[in-house]
C-alpha cells in the first residue's frame, strides 16, 4: 500500500503512467466518503499515456491519516509538495477540482518554483458567498472547538448538516460510463458508512469540520492575481455548488491564465465533457517541460 508520512500524518497515494508528474487534488471536504475510495476515474488511463498521474488522498480523506490538528490551506499545499519530494519530483502540474481548487491555487501561490502549471476546475476562489451557510459552518466549528467533536456531531440532530451540498441539483449523467461511475461511488460510500461504528463517524466528522475551517479562511479573489505560473480555469456556468463565479473578470488582463467557460454545465460536469478533458490535456501538453 503506497503510504508515506508527510507533515505529521500518513498520505495515501497511487501513481499511473510515466512522464512529467500531474497531481490531482480531489474534491470533497474530508471525512467519510471522500478521497479516491478505490474508484479510478476514466480520465486517468487516458492522461497516464502522457503524464505520471499522481492520485493522493489528502489528509482527513479516504485512506490517508485523520490527524486531530488544525487544517489550513497552506498545510494541504505543503502535503502535495512533500509528496512530490518523496517521489523525487521537483516540479509538477497540479489539477484541483471543486474543493481541491483552492489547494491547487495555494500551491501555485506558495510553491511557485514547484508548480509547472495549474488546472483550477469546477470551483471558486472562495468557499461561498452565502452568509447563512458560512455562519452555520462557523457555529458548528465553534461547537467542536469549545465542546468537542461529539457535541458537534450531535448538533446535527437539531441543526442538520452544514456546508456545501456537493450533490445539489446534479444534472443527469451524460453517458452510461458516467452513470456507472456515479453509481459505483454512491455504492462505495453507502457500503463504507454501513460498516463504520459511531465512534469513527464522530471522529471523521471532526476531520470534515477541520477541512471546512481551512476553506473558511481561504479567499483568493485578490491574491489569485499574484499567480505567475500558467493556469487553466474550467468552469460550468450552471454550477450550483459554486454559483456565479466571475472567473473572466477575476483574471482579466492576466496573460498566464486561460478561462474556459462551459455554458449551463452543472458542478463537476465541465471538466468531464470531451471538450473539457481535451482542453485540460492540451493545456498540460503545451506547458510540459
Amino acid at each position: 500500500m503506497p503510504v508515506t508520512p508527510i507533515n505529521g500524518t500518513e498520505i495515501y497515494y497511487e501513481t499511473y503512467g510515466s512522464g512529467f508528474p500531474l497531481v490531482f487534488a480531489h474534491g470533497g471536504f474530508g471525512g467519510l466518503g471522500t478521497g479516491a475510495g478505490g474508484n479510478v476515474a476514466p480520465w486517468v488511463e487516458r492522461f497516464a499515456k502522457h503524464f505520471q498521474v499522481i492520485l493522493p488522498d489528502r489528509r482527513s480523506s479516504g485512506r490517508s491519516g485523520f490527524p486531530d490538528v488544525p487544517h489550513t490551506m497552506s498545510l494541504f499545499a505543503s502535503d502535495i509538495r512533500g509528496l512530490l519530494k518523496h517521489l523525487g519530483h521537483e516540479r509538477a502540474f497540479v489539477w484541483g477540482t471543486s474543493a481541491g481548487g483552492p489547494i491547487a491555487t495555494t500551491f501555485g501561490l506558495e510553491h511557485p518554483d514547484a508548480a509547472a502549471g495549474l488546472v483550477i476546475a469546477e470551483t471558486a476562489p472562495w468557499l461561498s458567498r452565502d452568509p447563512d451557510l458560512l455562519a452555520k459552518l462557523r457555529e458548528r466549528i465553534e461547537v467542536m472547538n469549545t465542546r468537542g467533536v461529539e457535541a458537534a456531531y450531535e448538533a446535527r440532530r437539531e441543526g442538520g448538516t452544514v456546508g456545501l451540498n456537493l450533490f445539489a441539483a446534479q444534472r443527469p449523467a451524460a453517458t452510461e460510463e458516467e452513470q456507472r461511475s456515479r453509481d459505483a461511488r454512491r455504492a462505495a460510500i453507502q457500503a463504507q458508512l454501513a460498516q463504520v461504528p459511531k465512534e469513527e463517524r464522530v471522529s471523521k466528522y471532526g476531520a470534515e469540520l477541520r477541512t471546512y475551517a481551512a476553506h473558511l479562511a481561504f479567499d483568493a479573489s485578490k491574491s489569485i492575481r499574484d499567480l505567475k505560473v500558467p493556469v487553466l480555469v474550467i468552469y460550468g456556468t450552471g454550477d450550483t455548488v459554486y454559483p456565479d463565479v466571475p472567473w473572466a473578470e477575476l483574471t482579466a488582463g492576466m496573460p498566464n491564465v486561460e478561462v474556459r467557460l462551459f455554458p449551463g454545465q452543472e458542478h463537476g460536469a465541465a471538466s468531464n465533457t470531451p471538450e473539457g478533458e481535451a482542453a485540460i490535456l492540451d493545456f498540460l501538453k503545451q506547458h510540459a517541460p
